[in-house]
């Protein structure tokens, strides 16, 4: 099953200049804690914003052909993202889709379960998380914390 996780603003703005806009520890914490001991999924520009692989979880790493490096223990390059996500689709491992925009606009209607975390105010930004429609979804549970909301939905036709 693929569950995606993301931080937006009300604009749904999530980058600025391939950074996050804003600094929101307990988000950090939150995404830390959804996918330690998971396959993540992102973009090649997303996965070099990190510097190194994030311990604990292996990444896969959406790119084009020529692109791809030597894959390693924790890391796994994949150039046809679309073929990855048919052939896990009814996979009972929860595998989290984590950016970046065009990796979570491809992936959305395959995801079972977002993790949004609803960042309070406007951000200045260059990168969107793309729209969705809240009536496709129940809503399992919703968070409060200091500048935001985690709010978990579920895909009702899944």
């Amino acid at each position: 099953m693929f569950s995606l996780i993301v931080a937006h603003d009300k604009d749904f703005a999530i980058g600025l200049n391939n950074r996050i806009p804003w600094r929101l520890k307990e988000d950090l914490q939150q995404f830390k804690e959804h996918t330690l001991g998971h396959r993540i999924v992102m973009g090649k520009v997303t996965f070099d914003g990190f510097k190194k692989p994030l311990p604990d979880r292996h990444t896969v790493v959406a790119c084009f052909p020529g692109e791809e490096r030597e894959d390693s223990e924790n890391v796994t390059y994949c150039t046809d993202l679309m073929a990855f996500l048919e052939e896990n689709k009814d996979t009972d491992e929860e595998i989290f889709i984590c950016g970046g925009a065009s990796i979570y606009r491809l992936c959305l209607p395959y995801c079972k379960k977002l993790y949004i975390s609803l960042v309070d105010g406007e951000h200045e930004a260059d990168t969107y998380f793309p729209r969705y429609d809240t009536d496709d979804y129940d809503i399992a549970s919703i968070t409060s914390y200091d500048g935001f909301r985690v709010i978990e939905y579920i895909r009702k036709d899944y």
